[in-house]
């Protein structure tokens, strides 16, 4: 039977029921971060997610040396609210010659499936960086300015740099993408050029090479394509990441600060996370005991992430220990290296190549919550026929459109924290 002759309700059963957990299951694997937090559909309600969250104590616990009881106080909840973010958009795209010669047993799920590998791992790598990211959707920034060239200088926004060892300013960068460039004040200067190659440095800068001249300024942004607009608005934009939530400050949306899930977080100390900076340090056991114990005094450290590098000098240092055990701790099905310390005791520490730079982050995971509309994440679409196959309107092609709505939130800052500023060695 050939393709060509399955009904709407067939191909939609396809999808869901074949492809749609294929994917999940190949993006886990794919990624450290993705699927490794519980994920609230409940306070989601249409672009929002809405939640209550302990602003202040409750002041009536105390002693009382009279003969009355102390008079009861209640405790400041406040209701906030996340944006719902299109954190990932994709489309198969079919030839309809090959769709209807593709026959024999299994053929439709042989012709999506190889349609989906394609673009699986980029789509991995993709989230990954979201959940790192601080919402701003920036993945690099020149460090020169640029007239009428096809070859751009940049850094990366997230990256720090010393002379024990550099890291890859194209780590958030694809050869092939579709990028925009906007300048310091959110004015765009280069709109859905291609990046052809680009060339890692050596030194904390890469080079790259667009497909056609580009004119910008030193210092400006480069976003995915469509990431950034000048007038951002509710639900655009990518989702809020650790970068963002594990900080002092308030985020970044695009080129400007915003409120942190609807509170200044600059005047109110409740919504900070613990930071730490170690001033071009190495790091050690005890800045991260430190960090441990400060975190704890609001949860319990389930897990500590760094880059790759850090995570190598950590090891130095532990392997050297001969008195520290070497057996593996794990978090979320990944394997780290045990770091003793806290109320849990052994507490694994998991590297990841996309965490930003220079920082080591200690996260109690039940305090931080992705925000989505649906329990697995993406959905297809269906067309205007109703199927999630449909074909092209003039074209001999059928399309199937992939979307995944989320944004990442938590309910108690003060329950993470960071140490940044590290140096790349182990002394």
């Amino acid at each position: 039977m050939a393709v060509s002759q399955l009904g709407d309700s067939a191909i939609d059963k396809l999808f869901l029921e074949y492809i749609l957990p294929g994917m999940n299951i190949e993006l886990r694997e794919n990624t450290v971060l993705y699927d490794r937090f519980e994920t609230d559909i409940d306070s989601v309600v249409g672009k929002y997610a809405v939640f209550k969250c302990l602003t202040a104590s409750p002041a009536s616990a105390r002693p009382s040396s009279s003969s009355t009881f102390p008079t009861a106080k209640q405790g400041t909840y406040d209701e906030f609210r996340l944006y719902m973010k299109r954190g990932m958009y994709a489309q198969l795209q079919f030839d309809g010659l090959a769709v209807a010669c593709s026959k024999g047993k299994g053929a439709v799920i042989e012709l999506v499936k190889s349609e989906v590998q394609a673009i699986m791992i980029y789509i991995a790598n993709k989230m990954n960086r979201q959940f790192w990211g601080d919402g701003s959707g920036r993945l690099a920034q020149l460090d020169a300015a640029n007239s009428n060239d096809t070859t751009l200088s940049i850094d990366h926004p997230f990256f720090g740099q010393d002379s024990n060892e550099y890291t890859d300013a194209r780590t958030y960068l694809d050869d092939g993408m579709s990028v925009d460039v906007y300048d310091t004040s959110g004015n765009l200067e280069v709109e859905d050029v291609t990046l052809s190659s680009s060339v890692d440095d050596a030194d904390g800068t890469a080079t790259l090479t667009m497909a056609e001249n580009v004119t910008a300024s030193d210092d400006s942004w480069i976003f995915d394509h469509d990431t950034y607009a000048a007038s951002h608005a509710a639900g655009t934009g990518v989702p809020m990441g650790l970068k963002a939530i594990v900080d002092t400050a308030d985020p970044y949306i695009g080129i400007s600060q915003v409120s942190f899930q609807s509170v200044d977080r600059d005047v109110y100390t409740w919504a900070q996370a613990y930071t730490q900076n170690q001033s071009s340090a190495a790091i050690t056991s005890v800045a991260m005991l430190k960090a441990i114990q400060n975190v704890e005094k609001y949860g319990r450290v389930k897990v500590i992430i760094t880059n790759d590098v850090i995570w190598r000098a950590l090891y130095s240092i532990i392997e050297a220990d001969k008195t520290m055990p070497n057996e593996p701790a794990f978090w979320a099905g990944t394997t780290g290296i045990t770091f003793y310390g806290g109320r849990a005791g052994k507490i694994p520490v998991i590297y990841d190549t996309d965490c930003p730079d220079n920082r080591m982050y200690f996260l109690d995971t039940d305090y931080l919550q992705v925000y989505a509309p649906t329990k697995n994440g993406m959905q297809w679409l269906p067309g205007d026929s109703g199927s999630i196959l449909t074909r092209v309107q003039g074209k001999d092609e059928t399309t199937a459109s992939l979307v995944f709505y989320y944004n990442f939130g938590t309910v108690k800052p003060k329950a993470l924290g960071v140490l940044y500023g590290i140096k790349h060695a182990s002394s």
